[in-house]
C-alpha cells in the first residue's frame, strides 16, 4: 500500500510545478483579461456581476494550468535536439492495447487493482480524459453550446496542446519532446463530454447563467459611477494611443522627436475635438461610452447642444487636466530672480492644488455616495443614460 502511495505522489508530483507557476503567471494575466472582460460584459448587459467575474476567472486559471501541464517542465534545447524516439502516435487505439499488454489487473483479483491505477498505461489515459472534464463543466455553465458543439470545442482544444507539442512548443525546440498522440485527442474529447454530463450535478446550487444575464440587463438599465468610469478609461487609453501614433508619425517624418502632444495646445484640441464635437455629431457618444452602452443627453431635450457639451467637459476638463498644464507654463516662473513673479506664480500653483485637491475631494465623494449626477453635470443640464436594450 505504502508503495502504491509513494508511486502516486511520484506521479502528481510531476504536475505541481506547472500549478505553481499558473499561482505566479495567472495574477498577471487576470489583471490583461480584466479590462476586456469589463468592455464584454458592459458591452452586452450594461453591467458587471463579481460572481460572473469569479468564474470566468477560475475558468481562465483552469485553462492556464491545463496549458502549463502540456508544455512544462521545459527541456534544454540540447537535450531535444539528440531525442531519436518517434515524434507521433497514430495509432487509434493504441492506449487500449498497451494497457492490455501491460496492465497487471485481473479482474478476478482485487488485490490487484491499486497495483494496476498506479501504472503509467492506466494514469497517462485517465489523467488525459481529467484534465479536460473542468472544460466541459465550464463551457456548458457559461455558453448555451450543445453536446455536439461541445464535443468538438473539446477536440479543438484537444488538437491545439498536440500541435503544441508536435511542433516542439511552436518550433522553439528543434523537434517535439512530448509524443503527437492521436489517442489523447479521443481521451480529451471523452473528457470534455464528460464535464458536460456532470454539469448539472456540480453547478445545480449555482445561479443559471439565464439568471445572472437577467440579473446583468436589470442591473445595466442604471448607469454607475464605475460604468462611467470605464468609458472615462476607454476614451483616454484612445487617445492615448492616439498621442503616441502622432509622435512616432512626426517623428519618422521629420527625423527629431516632438514633444507637441504634452502641449497645453494639443490637450485643448484633444477634449474639443473629441469631448465636444464628436459626441455633438453622434448625440452624446464618444467611443468609451458607445462600447459600455451610455450616453450623454441634455435635460429637456431630445438632441444634445454644442454649448451643454462645452460647458460640460470644459469644466470637467479643466478641473481634471487643464490646470496640470498651466502649472507647467508657471513653473518656470518660480525660478525668476523677480519677487513679485515668485510671489504670483505661488499663489496661482497653490491656488490651482486647491481647486483640483476640492476637484478629486468631491469626486470621490460623489463615488462614496453613489450620487448618479455630478457638479459639472448639474452646471451643464446634461445627464448620462444607458442604452441597453435587453434581449
Amino acid at each position: 500500500m505504502k508503495n502504491i502511495l509513494m508511486g502516486g505522489v511520484a506521479f502528481l508530483a510531476a504536475y505541481i510545478e506547472p500549478i505553481k507557476t499558473a499561482l505566479l503567471i495567472f495574477p498577471f494575466l487576470a489583471l490583461a483579461i480584466s479590462t476586456i472582460f469589463f468592455v464584454y460584459e458592459y458591452r452586452k448587459y450594461g453591467s458587471f456581476l463579481v460572481f460572473r467575474g469569479v468564474v470566468l476567472y477560475s475558468f481562465v486559471f483552469y485553462l492556464l494550468c491545463a496549458y502549463l501541464l502540456v508544455i512544462l517542465p521545459l527541456p534544454s534545447r540540447e537535450a531535444v535536439a539528440q531525442l531519436t524516439g518517434p515524434s507521433m502516435e497514430l495509432s487509434l487505439g493504441a492506449s487500449l492495447r498497451h494497457f492490455m499488454e501491460q496492465t497487471v489487473l485481473n479482474i478476478k483479483d482485487p488485490s490487484t487493482y491499486l497495483p494496476a491505477m498506479k501504472q503509467s498505461v492506466f494514469l497517462e489515459p485517465a489523467f488525459n480524459i481529467l484534465i479536460l472534464i473542468p472544460f466541459g463543466v465550464f463551457l456548458r455553465y457559461l455558453t448555451k453550446l450543445r453536446w455536439y458543439q461541445l464535443v468538438l470545442a473539446s477536440f479543438c482544444l484537444s488538437l491545439f496542446f498536440e500541435l503544441t507539442q508536435l511542433t516542439g512548443l511552436y518550433f522553439i525546440y528543434p523537434r517535439s519532446y512530448r509524443l503527437f498522440d492521436v489517442n489523447d485527442l479521443l481521451h480529451n474529447t471523452l473528457g470534455g463530454l464528460i464535464g458536460f454530463w456532470l454539469e448539472p450535478l456540480l453547478t445545480f446550487l449555482l445561479p443559471s447563467n439565464e439568471k445572472l444575464a437577467e440579473t446583468a440587463y436589470q442591473r445595466g438599465k442604471e448607469v454607475t459611477l464605475v460604468r462611467r468610469l470605464v468609458a472615462f478609461g476607454l476614451d483616454w487609453l484612445f487617445l492615448g494611443g492616439v498621442d503616441i501614433l502622432v509622435t512616432l508619425g512626426i517623428t519618422i517624418g521629420t527625423g527629431q522627436r516632438t514633444e507637441i502632444t504634452n502641449t497645453f495646445w494639443w490637450y485643448l484640441l484633444e477634449v474639443f475635438l473629441y469631448f465636444v464635437c464628436i459626441p455633438w455629431l453622434t448625440n452624446g457618444k464618444t467611443l468609451g461610452k458607445a462600447i459600455v452602452k451610455i450616453q450623454v443627453a441634455e435635460v429637456g431635450r431630445k438632441r444634445i447642444r454644442f454649448t451643454a457639451l462645452l460647458k460640460r467637459y470644459g469644466i470637467l476638463y479643466f478641473f481634471y487636466g487643464g490646470y496640470s498644464h498651466i502649472f507647467q507654463g508657471i513653473a518656470p516662473f518660480l525660478k525668476s530672480e523677480n519677487p513679485y513673479l515668485i510671489f504670483i506664480s505661488t499663489g496661482l500653483v497653490v491656488f490651482g492644488f486647491l481647486i483640483t485637491g476640492v476637484f478629486f475631494l468631491v469626486m470621490v465623494w460623489s463615488f462614496l455616495r453613489r450620487k448618479r449626477q455630478l457638479f459639472y453635470e448639474n452646471a451643464s443640464k446634461t445627464y448620462v443614460f444607458s442604452t441597453v436594450v435587453p434581449k
